[in-house]
């Protein structure tokens, strides 16, 4: 509409404009036309609605469990480790075992009547030389056509101490000729000192006895292949074997020793 307004008022204008310089004097001006309305802005269209939200699903079911796999086969055992070295032995302990040893071998009935067999080794020897005397000696005596050898040995079953571990086996044994056609065993005297016999059990009896050659109990004693060598350290083997009557031992029943010596012994010498 406001479109049309405006060329009907030109075209006004023209017209005016061409009579006015037909009759060769300018007309006045005309009045300028009014502005037109401006027209209203449109509406704005409305919203459209939302969708409906749509339904959950339903949960689906569990699966069934899956079957157990089979156990796997055991390992192989490792390999056993290799033994270790050997430490060192002590300060001393080589000293005090470098003379040799007196195995004993007891059996017979322990006290409470149960059968035993005990073997020991007793293999220390004190070192100190006012000991020599009396715990390893060989007195070598020529008296005519005779020979007599006097040994007097003492091994301790572990270090020898005088206060604590006074467990020994100690001999005196004397000897006429020994080595000849004429060798005898003139007297031996033996004695186990402070010696327990211990069983399986964990259960013990004391041997505290002295066993002499020809004494109460006693029976006959034994010796086999007794070797003396003074060329060899004055080195002395021999095998023993005796029995001692319940009422002269400690076990209180019959009892048997035996055993093997197998010692080297000192000799003073002379002045």
């Amino acid at each position: 509409m406001m479109k049309l307004l405006k060329v009907f008022y030109l075209v006004l204008l023209s017209l005016s404009i061409s009579l006015v310089s037909c009759s060769g004097e300018d007309g006045k001006d005309g009045i300028d036309g009014t502005n037109g309305i401006n027209g209203e802005d449109g509406k704005d269209g409305a919203n459209g609605k939302d969708g409906a939200d749509g339904t959950n699903g339903t949960n689906g079911t569990n699966g069934n469990d899956g079957t157990d796999g089979t156990n796997g086969t055991n390992g192989t055992n490792g390999t056993n480790g290799t033994n270790g070295v050997d430490g060192m032995n002590g300060v001393g302990f080589d000293e005090m075992t470098k003379y040799g040893e007196v195995i004993s071998t007891l059996s017979g009935t322990r006290p409470d009547g149960i059968p035993f067999e005990d073997v020991a080794t007793f293999k220390f020897t004190p070192i100190d030389a006012d000991d020599f005397d009396d715990y390893n000696i060989v007195i070598i005596t020529p008296n005519g056509d005779n020979t007599e050898y006097f040994f007097n040995f003492r091994r301790f079953y572990s270090s020898p101490d005088n206060n604590y571990n006074i467990n020994y086996i100690d001999w005196e044994l004397t000897v006429l000729n020994l080595g000849q056609e004429t060798q005898n065993v003139q007297s031996a005297t033996i004695i186990i000192n402070n010696y327990g016999v211990v069983g399986d059990d964990y259960k013990y009896f004391m041997l505290d006895d002295t066993y002499i050659s020809g004494g109460p109990g006693v029976s006959e004693m034994v010796f086999i292949d007794m070797v003396f060598d003074p060329n060899a350290g004055n080195h002395l083997t021999f095998s023993y074997s005796f029995s001692v009557a319940a009422a002269n031992n400690d076990s209180g029943n019959d009892l048997n020793v035996s055993g093997t010596v197998d010692i080297n012994l000192l000799e003073l010498i002379q002045p």
